[in-house]
């Protein structure tokens, strides 16, 4: 081999490394991506339930009994 024969083959190793580096980042990329779109879509879900707790606890049902009558059951 000449040494231009080396040096092609030699950045062509190089090329197929980086190649693979990054389809190694890609793929951690969209692993990272996935994760951080649960934690979004529980943030939602959360942050929805925390508007109906605050919802029924400024506007309280008509239907709630007086303190008197919400006895404990071993009352």
């Amino acid at each position: 081999m000449t040494d231009k024969d080396n040096q092609i083959a030699s950045l062509e190793a190089r090329i197929i490394e980086l190649e693979i580096r990054s389809a190694e980042q890609i793929h951690d990329l969209q692993r990272a991506h996935a994760f951080v779109e649960g934690y979004e879509q529980r943030i939602s879900r959360l942050e929805k339930s925390l508007a109906e707790i605050r919802d029924m606890a400024e506007n309280p049902s008509d239907a709630m009994p007086a303190p008197s009558e919400d006895l404990p059951p071993h009352y």
